[in-house]
Order: structure tokens, then C-alpha cells, then sequence
């Protein structure tokens, strides 16, 4: 019955996570325009080696603030839920900012 118990929770953290971070692309999407997305993939994300490095120096930085603001709070037996959970926001932003239209995409009224 005690495994049960956390097997539920861990499925209502799994869901949460989801949650948040489809909850955080469509609030990403909404509030950046296209073009503005789009300048972050180019510049940013598309290359696959400054991606990596990118997201794993802002991953660190925000585990390690997100731990500190825990453990200042006196929340620290949450920790392995919290920090998951800032974590998915960054994975709402990235997904937010793939883009969604080819290069050769032209707007209705353009000449091709």
C-alpha cells in the first residue's frame, strides 16, 4: 500500500510537470512575437553545440538558485519536486521558440 501511495504522487508530479510545461510554451508563444523567436532560434539554438553547452550552463545557474531559494525557504524536503518544476519553464521556453514555419515561408499578400 506505501508503494502505491508514491507511485501516485509521482505520477501527479509527472502530470504537473507536463502541465507546466505546456502551460509555459503557450504563454511563451503568446507573449514573443514570431520574428523575435525566431532570432533567439538562429542565433541561439540552431546551432546543435552552443544548444548544449547554452542549456546546461542555464540549467546549472537555475538549479543552483532554485536550490539555494529552497533550502533559504526551509523547503528542502520538496527540493526534487521544485527544481523539476522551474526546470519545465525552460522547457516550455525552448519549445516556444522552435520554429514552426520553413525558410521559404512567405506571408499571404507577398509576391513569391
Amino acid at each position: 500500500m506505501l508503494q502505491a501511495d508514491y507511485m501516485q504522487r509521482l505520477l501527479l508530479i509527472a502530470l504537473a510537470n507536463i502541465g507546466i510545461v505546456i502551460v509555459s510554451f503557450f504563454i511563451f508563444s503568446f507573449v514573443f512575437s514570431g520574428e523575435w523567436r525566431h532570432k533567439i532560434w538562429e542565433r541561439y539554438i540552431s546551432s546543435f553545440a552552443k544548444f548544449v553547452v547554452y542549456i546546461f550552463i542555464v540549467s546549472l545557474v537555475i538549479n543552483v538558485l532554485t536550490a539555494w531559494a529552497v533550502y533559504m525557504l526551509q523547503l528542502d524536503r520538496y527540493i526534487n519536486v521544485i527544481v523539476p518544476m522551474v526546470q519545465s519553464l525552460i522547457i516550455g521556453f525552448v519549445a516556444a521558440c522552435v520554429p514552426r514555419r520553413g525558410v521559404s515561408y512567405k506571408r499571404y499578400g507577398e509576391k513569391q
